[in-house]
């Protein structure tokens, strides 16, 4: 398609654009945002994403596509697909992706403005190896009109697909009755889908939840979603831990709290690996910034977050980056490479870890047992935040632009702007 044959004239612009991940997947050139369709299949880590190869900003979302032997180094592949049919004209939007017999089914949303009046359905598309896709004939395979109450043809999106005994499920994320509500649907063939049941739905999920992901680990089941909570609030990530009840389709709730604790950190999704782990990856973005890479002439703009591991002990859910981590001792001056670090010592109440890089620096100080700011001086902006850490030996994933903090279950991501980070130190809060 002729998308790709521009991606080839253009990847070679940003080699040396110093603001650009090293190790946080970033597109050839131009916008991205959602992982989509995440799933280990014919020996590699397969990343779709929202992809708009034509300019720094959102537009007609394309699916992009890159692949990994380990989740760090990443190949750039063709793009999947394109909106090109009646029901995804204006955008190929998000979805999922799961192998059935030997094939990749991917579900996605077709997304349609016509004159500002949106439609959103659920679509399939099907590859015999993950690089070429074909619509299926009969879609949409889900509408709107099959969901109870008051409903949003808008707000209906992000299916993720996944097998439970001999039948394939799928969660999708829709507006109902006004509020964020997360829906079930039920498929023996991943063609024809019927509607089961709403998992999920109320108030406090905001005015429509998007990206929704589900997973159980040692037995307990788990929601993920994002939340537009509307009123100038900033969307965030949920995490809602419960059991799905496979006889009744219903979701009993125990506990709901962020997945991280940066706004940056949006639109998560995961898939298991060669070894049965549990890998999320999410979109970091700069929520209050999102145009500033645009603005300042870069051809790139939007980043996935480190893949992080996700295990449970004792009920109690714990976040680890991939990769190598190296040990990171409390010098009065040190210097680093980019990478992830676990620190073998606790911050000292007072005083400050320093991360200077070549246009800024960020400054992590704790100030009581369990507060720390994070104050973060870039050519973009100045800025602090709270954090309260449920581990004091964090572990830092530093990058060019972001920095991701890893308590245990507790993490922080942000998008920084600050590059080149070289030096660390250790001074006293004046």
């Amino acid at each position: 398609m002729k998308e790709n044959s521009y991606l080839y004239e253009e990847i070679r612009k940003i080699d040396h654009d110093e603001l650009r991940p090293l190790f946080h997947f970033t597109a050839p050139v131009g916008w991205i945002n959602d992982p989509n369709g995440l799933i280990r299949y014919r020996d590699y880590y397969q990343l779709y994403y929202q992809y708009y190869p034509y300019a720094p900003h959102w537009d007609n979302m394309h699916w992009g596509h890159a692949r990994s032997k380990d989740g760090l180094h990443w190949e750039d592949m063709p793009i999947a697909m394109k909106p090109d049919h009646a029901y995804d004209k204006t955008g190929v939007f998000s979805g999922s992706a799961i192998e059935k017999d030997g094939k990749l089914y991917v579900l996605y949303t077709g997304h349609v403005d016509e004159a500002g009046q949106v439609t959103e359905t659920q679509c399939v598309a099907i590859s015999d190896d993950g690089v070429d896709f074909k619509k299926y004939e009969h879609n949409p395979v889900m509408t709107v009109d099959a969901l109870p109450g008051k409903t949003d043809p808008g707000n209906f999106r992000d299916p993720k697909v996944f097998k439970h005994g001999d039948k394939y499920y799928c969660v999708a994320a829709a507006a109902l009755e006004g509020h964020g509500s997360l829906v079930l649907f039920e498929s023996s063939d991943l063609l024809n889908w019927n509607f089961k049941s709403v998992l999920l739905q109320g108030e406090k999920y905001g005015v429509m939840t998007e990206c929704p992901d589900y997973f159980n680990l040692n037995g307990q089941d788990y929601l993920a979603f994002s939340v537009i909570l509307g009123d100038g609030r900033n969307s965030v990530v949920y995490l809602a831990k419960g059991h799905l009840d496979w006889k009744n389709f219903t979701f009993e709730l125990e506990v709901t709290q962020r997945l991280d604790d940066g706004d940056d950190f949006y639109a998560s999704q995961s898939f298991v690996n060669e070894k049965g782990e549990r890998i999320v990856i999410p979109w970091l973005r700069s929520v209050d910034h999102i145009n500033y890479l645009e603005e300042s002439h870069h051809l790139w703009n939007g980043m996935m977050g480190i893949p992080r591991k996700l295990t449970t002990n004792n009920r109690q859910l714990s976040q680890k980056p991939i990769g190598q981590i190296k040990d990171l001792s409390l010098t009065d001056n040190e210097e680093i490479d980019l990478g992830s670090y676990r620190l073998t010592e606790e911050i000292p109440i007072d005083r400050s870890l320093v991360l200077q890089g070549s246009n800024g620096e960020i400054q992590l100080t704790r100030t009581e047992e369990d507060q720390y700011l994070i104050k973060i001086h870039s050519p973009v902006f100045i800025k602090t935040i709270s954090w309260h850490p449920d581990d004091h030996h964090l572990t830092l994933v530093i990058d060019n632009s972001s920095l991701e903090l890893f308590g245990q279950s507790k993490t922080l991501s942000i998008v920084t702007f600050v590059a080149g980070i070289n030096r660390v130190m250790l001074k006293d809060v004046k």
